[in-house]
């Protein structure tokens, strides 16, 4: 156990060092043993602290949460206050001092008070104001704080391991699962709604120009001699909406200001498209990708589907699995042992060193403590047991993992969601990829794309801009310039690689339905607004 001296007892422990240098150098014994007992005192008071909080501890000095669940669900941008208390059943008065929460990076906590005495055989009362950054699973693992008594020359940093579980879902989502505003939805969003797309069916839609993928068979003829250029005849069939959004979550998307990143707002837009699809009756799938589908949620009909919507935007946010975590097993493991170190009744210090196998099963067994209980993820075929082991702890304990950031935005998997849409059934209706535009030409992209297109399915692109959250440090500027043409210029050029393809590439702002009727609020077009000054 560790005591830090404040500030005070720092000034008497100078002041005794130098009364005793100055009496033995001076031949003062008066002055050189004031300056012993200021630091006998000092020595006394470090002893007396420590005595006191371990004897305060083993009587029960503790924080609980006075909250009814383990888990609660935040908006982003939202903010909960969570109430703890902190009792001390000893026989002394406990002074509290520095107190913080300790909490995931995609939460901002702020403690009241941060200075309190709490009596012997009472109680301290604690506000957490927790605010919702990013989107994820988070965790409030404790609190921190010094404790010592009053007036007491020392303090103890002690740290509560009681972990709160916080669910940071999208604005959108979160709105759309509240109960209506204003009395019963008239409408039945199970029931869906018909509408006319692309098809094989009687009626003319539109006549445009040729496109890759259109078959030689929907030509117009008469209307392409009086054009000159190749016309085909677009045909409509009346069913319902099966909407599909693909949405790159590599690691680069998170470049940025806590909850202003690239894929920050892309995820907003995704969960606002999703919500207004869904609350209109429309059958709405998730793919999540990297250079590969990380996540894949076939789509259901009806707003009742919003909680599984909701979901998915949490796994966007995980990077446990062994293809997604910037941290090895071991550098795992390690963060994992000083995260249960406080957890654990013993501190894990009866374990012999070594020992990884009973290492592990005491992890296990904490982990049933855990806010998250959620299936483990996926694990490196290596030694793949106790990989899954230290990656179901992280995961369920919501513990901060960066992003694997060696894999850059890939089409791969853009590429390979899109050829198991295709398969997919029911058969899509509409495809929207919420991705920054690809810096190449890339085949298998054009391929898929030509083979989603063939079935009448229109393919959308909301280009995301990675400029976005990039801040220039002070005399910085001319190179922030300089990389904004850069990049505007890798812009425009895959945006021409995508419309050779028949892709409509828009501003992902579009997505988001402007009219205030809607349940949810118009973030995402709002921040994206405000960055670009449009």
């Amino acid at each position: 156990m560790h005591a830090n001296p404040r500030p005070a007892t720092i000034a008497t422990a100078l002041a005794g060092v130098v009364l005793a240098v100055t009496g033995v150098l001076g031949r003062r014994p008066e002055a050189a043993l004031a300056g012993g007992a200021l630091l006998a005192a000092v020595a006394w008071g470090r002893a007396s602290t420590r005595v006191d909080i371990a004897r305060a501890r083993r009587a029960g000095f503790e924080m609980v949460w006075r909250e009814q669940s383990r888990r609660s669900r935040l908006p982003v941008g939202g903010k909960r206050v969570l109430v703890a208390e902190l009792r001390n059943r000893s026989d002394r008065i406990i002074h509290v001092d520095g107190v913080r929460a300790i909490a995931s990076e995609g939460l901002r906590t702020e403690v009241h008070p941060r200075e309190l005495d709490v009596l012997p055989g009472g109680f301290a009362r604690l506000e957490i104001e927790v605010t919702a950054r990013r989107v994820g699973r988070r965790g409030v693992h404790g609190l921190s704080l010094g404790a010592g008594g009053v007036g007491a020359a020392f303090e103890v940093p002690l740290t509560f391991a009681n972990v709160l579980g916080i669910e940071v879902v999208p604005r959108a989502i979160n709105s759309g699962l509240l109960p209506p505003r204003g009395g019963r939805l008239r409408a039945d969003p199970a029931a869906g709604r018909a509408r006319n797309r692309r098809g094989e069916g009687t009626e003319i839609r539109e006549i445009r120009e040729i496109a890759p993928g259109d078959s030689f068979r929907k030509i117009a003829w008469k209307a392409s001699a009086r054009r000159g250029k190749l016309m085909v005849r677009d045909m409509e069939n009346d069913e319902r909406d099966v909407v599909w959004l693909v949405v790159d979550v590599a690691a680069q998307g998170w470049t940025g200001p806590v909850g202003e990143a690239p894929l920050d707002r892309a995820i907003e837009t995704a969960a606002s498209f999703a919500v207004e699809r869904a609350r209109h009756g429309a059958a709405v799938g998730v793919a999540l990708v990297t250079d590969h589908v990380v996540v894949w949620s076939p789509p259901t009909r009806g707003g009742a589907d919003l909680d599984r919507l909701g979901a998915i935007w949490l796994d966007a946010a995980d990077h446990y699995d062994f293809d997604r975590c910037g941290l090895t097993v071991d550098e795992l493991l390690r963060l994992s042992v000083e995260h249960a170190r406080p957890l654990d009744p013993q501190g894990l210090a009866d374990l012999p060193g070594g020992d990884v196998d009973r290492l592990l099963a005491r992890l296990e067994g904490l982990r049933v403590r855990a806010p998250f209980q959620g299936p483990a993820p996926r694990a490196a075929p290596a030694n793949e047991l106790r990989d899954r082991f230290v990656r179901h702890y992280a995961a369920s304990f919501a513990l901060d993992v960066p992003p694997l950031a060696s894999a850059a935005h890939s089409a791969s998997g853009i590429a390979e969601a899109l050829r198991r849409i295709h398969r997919e059934r029911p058969r899509a209706t509409d495809v929207v990829v919420l991705a920054p535009p690809p810096a190449a030409t890339h085949e298998d992209l054009r391929e898929a794309v030509t083979r989603v297109r063939r079935l009448g399915v229109r393919v959308r692109w909301a280009a995301v801009d990675a400029a976005i959250g990039l801040e220039a440090p002070a005399g910085g500027e001319v190179l922030r310039d300089a990389l904004y043409v850069e990049l505007g210029a890798a812009r425009r050029a895959a945006v021409a690689q995508l419309a050779s393809m028949g892709v409509r590439v828009l501003e992902p702002r579009t997505l988001v339905a402007r009219h205030p009727a809607h349940r949810y609020d118009d973030v995402a077009e709002a921040r994206v607004v405000a960055s670009t000054g449009t």
